[in-house]
């Protein structure tokens, strides 16, 4: 840029004049020159004579090369994602070999919890839920709820059936609220139902036991049982009733303390205690304790969570 700048000064000089004005290497000065010769920033035509190209002419001539360049690197990037469907295939090819039916057998909590995250990753359109049975721990909300929030910005359709035990548990209900705000959808039903998973109605995920859902599961990618499953799942859809139609809204907002006010309306804006305790004049310890009692009546998994479900039910 520097050369660049000298010829845009000095215009009708040479390449010599430039090496011995610039307090440069004069290998690194004729370098340069030869660098915006290729970029069209200067005419060497005459080498006794450069001319440089006008600043706006040549920012406009650098500036689509580089977009030319970056729309290049993006169709190279989005054609990558067609060998997922190749390899898709190849994958199922060879299950297929394995197995009369293509169903297969993933042992052990933790790995069907990697399983069901790698097939949500790659779900393109929807997925189909039904849990039977009470709450889940507090562990499986933190792990879910990133889940079902990347799912949802995805743009992907999240439909869920609960039974009403589940919302016995305040955590249970705070994060069924906020995958409805999120755009989920959630309905109650107190019909039994078999716990599944569907993925764009495509694979089906079960429990390898009905009533021990933590031996393993099975992943069904056969189309007549998925789409026998996806039918079982529309039946009880149907049948089930909107979330909201069991969690009513608080008519009137808690009775709060000043104080209690003051801790919510930093809670979500101070990075640190220390910082948010300063701001409303109290210890660090008595305004942890002040959070720790809100959360738990908020019933909330994270200070920012709590913030959000303070705001919705106008606590402050």
């Amino acid at each position: 840029m520097e050369i660049y700048r000298y010829f845009l000064r000095h215009r009708g000089e040479g390449v010599g004049e430039a090496r011995q004005a610039l307090d440069m290497d004069p290998d690194t000065v004729e370098a340069a020159i030869e660098d915006l010769e290729r970029l069209s920033l200067l005419d060497l035509g005459d080498r006794h004579k450069v001319v440089a190209t006008e600043p706006r002419i040549g920012i406009e001539r650098l500036v689509e090369r580089r977009l030319n360049e970056l729309n290049a690197e993006i169709r190279r990037v989005l054609a990558a994602r067609d060998a997922i469907a190749v390899l898709m295939e190849d994958q199922q090819q060879g299950e297929r070999a394995a197995s009369v039916l293509d169903i297969e057998r993933v042992e052990g909590l933790e790995r069907v919890r990697q399983r069901l995250d790698d097939l949500g990753f790659f779900s393109y359109k929807e997925t189909l839920c039904l849990h039977p049975g009470g709450p889940l721990s507090r562990g499986a909300i933190e792990t879910a709820l990133p889940l079902d929030t990347r799912s949802l910005r995805r743009g992907l359709a999240v439909k869920a059936v609960y039974h009403p035990k589940a919302l016995d548990d305040p955590l249970m209900a705070a994060y069924l609220r906020d995958v409805v705000s999120l755009g989920g959808q959630v309905r109650i039903t107190e019909e039994s139902m078999d716990r599944m998973v569907v993925f764009d109605r495509s694979v089906a995920v079960v429990p390898i036991h009905p009533k021990e859902s933590a031996r393993g599961a099975l992943l069904v990618r056969e189309a007549g049982l998925v789409s026998q499953l996806v039918t079982y799942f529309d039946g009880v859809w149907d049948a089930a009733t909107d979330l909201r139609e069991f969690t009513e809204p608080s008519k009137e907002p808690p009775l709060l303390s000043e104080l209690e006010r003051r801790v919510l309306s930093v809670m979500a804006t101070a990075d640190k205690d220390e910082i948010a305790a300063r701001e409303i004049d109290v210890s660090v310890r008595t305004y942890r304790r002040y959070v720790a009692d809100l959360m738990s009546r908020l019933g909330a998994v994270n200070r920012f969570q709590a913030a959000l479900r303070a705001k919705e039910e106008h606590w402050i």
